[in-house]
């Protein structure tokens, strides 16, 4: 999933197939160690098998059920991995990281136009922290108002790509914690 401004996260759980099925031992159940035919020899559960297996189990209605199917197939020497909780958070992560993502890119390219802003500097501005979406900084007291007004235009216009208007609330206050 990319980000409005193109930064890629990655998620190879949402490729996963629904179920994995492997035999318990590497091998099938009926494999003959001292036999010399090499062509007897299978590591793959067969495609036919797979697909099968996997319907059972997608159209199982209700956990209980599920778990009967998987012990019918663990009977025949074939191990049974469940990925859907891997998927569904994949799914989730690929949502959150649009939104998010894309919140932080903003917040990012604010910090540089507000770091590299020589007006900002000369008035003695100097961003402190970002807290997710929002910056806290200092200047000195008889710059305040100068400063509060660069400080929204530029976070506004970190967003010029957007089609979207983005709205930016600058307060005032004497300590971090409130107004004192």
């Amino acid at each position: 999933v990319t980000t409005v401004w193109g930064r890629k996260r990655r998620l190879p759980d949402m490729q996963l197939p629904l179920y994995e099925f492997k035999y318990e031992n590497g091998v099938t159940p009926d494999f003959d160690p001292l036999s010399d035919d090499e062509d007897e020899v299978s590591t793959e559960v067969p495609d036919d098998l797979i697909e099968k297996f996997t319907n059972d189990l997608v159209r199982c209605r209700g956990w209980k059920q599920k778990e009967q199917v998987k012990e019918k197939i663990r009977a025949q020497g074939i191990k049974v991995k469940d990925n859907g909780g891997f998927i569904a958070q994949a799914q989730r992560q690929c949502v959150n990281a649009r939104v998010q993502g894309s919140a932080a890119d903003l917040t990012k390219i604010a910090m540089i136009k507000l770091y590299t802003n020589q007006e900002l500097k000369d008035l003695g501005f100097r961003m402190l922290i970002p807290v997710h979406d929002e910056i806290i900084a200092e200047c000195p007291k008889e710059n305040v108002k100068r400063c509060a007004e660069l400080m929204e235009q530029m976070m506004k216009s970190a967003a010029d790509d957007l089609i979207v208007p983005i709205e930016c609330d600058v307060e005032v206050f004497t300590h971090w914690y409130g107004q004192s």
